[in-house]
């Protein structure tokens, strides 16, 4: 049995032991977040561009995140040209630190969104509600508790996570989120789960990617014994390297996600780099 699998039993099990007291939720956000442009580390129309793999570099898929507004995320996966790319959107709340609202399905050859996957957060009962959209079936649904805010869905490649912590007030004093997970498996019922709560502690200054960073180990109950370490870009707040020994998606047997480059080239250039998948392909 997968690790990914065995976490998702443990998940059900804390659940089934009841809700433990939260602090409330730390902030992401300790400047004022000014207008449609955001702060000064708010990198509108950056596209970072991210490869997910195994510890050891096997089975790479880029993974593509596009800062379109200040509140919206749209992120594009994918293997190799002309296969089957993922295509997520994702509206935040940038007070509080996480993503309110997710979109997820498939680029269409005409560089469009398809959409099959729908997840909502309700602050009020800190429960996120999911909806899948399967030709010939019936849609499935699924609801979990967040027991720790903010929140970052693991399957979501930290893609909400890596605009976040810029605004980290003093990133070496670590933080902490709550870790959801979607199980792509159309035949699992609790397809929705919550690992628990991901604890970052800062452990050094570092070099990562030939950039300056910052050094944390991840843990705390959402990783276990398949815990790692996370690195931040020194100036700009960013994820540079992210390794753990527990993955996010089925087919994997662990998960680093690691950044390849950055580009500012807006919407020119992310409508540029869709189109780009299916170009000239049968």
């Amino acid at each position: 049995m997968s690790r990914l699998l065995l976490a998702s039993l443990a998940a059900l099990v804390l659940v089934a032991c009841g809700r433990k007291e939260e602090a409330p939720p730390e902030s992401f956000t300790p400047e004022k977040v000014a207008g449609a442009n955001g702060g000064a580390r708010d990198k509108i129309g950056r596209i970072y561009h991210y490869v997910r793999t195994n510890v050891d570099g096997s089975d790479p898929e880029d993974v593509y995140v596009f800062r379109k507004k200040i509140d919206h995320l749209q992120v594009y996966k994918a293997k190799q040209k002309c296969t089957n790319a993922a295509f997520v959107t994702a509206d935040l709340d940038m007070e509080r630190g996480y993503a309110k609202k997710l979109v997820g399905g498939r680029l269409t050859r005409q560089g469009l969104h398809e959409k099959f996957a729908y997840l909502d957060y309700d602050p009020a009962t800190r429960k996120i509600s999911a909806r899948i959209e399967l030709e010939g079936r019936e849609p499935l649904l699924a609801s979990v508790t967040v027991e720790k805010e903010p929140w970052h869905l693991y399957d979501f490649d930290f893609a909400s996570l890596t605009v976040m912590t810029p605004h980290l007030a003093d990133p070496r004093a670590g933080f902490s989120f709550g870790l959801p997970l979607v199980v792509a498996d159309p035949n699992r019922t609790d397809f929705l789960i919550y690992l628990g709560e991901a604890e970052a502690t800062f452990r050094s200054e570092d070099e990562r990617a030939g950039r300056k960073a910052l050094k944390f180990s991840l843990g705390g109950p959402a990783f276990g014994s398949f815990g790692g370490n996370l690195w931040l870009d020194a100036a700009e707040g960013h994820i540079l390297d992210v390794e753990t020994g527990f993955p996010n998606h089925l087919e994997y047997v662990d998960f680093k996600l690691e950044l390849r480059g950055v580009d500012d080239g807006g919407e020119t250039q992310w409508a540029k780099l869709l189109r780009e998948h299916f170009e000239g392909c049968k």
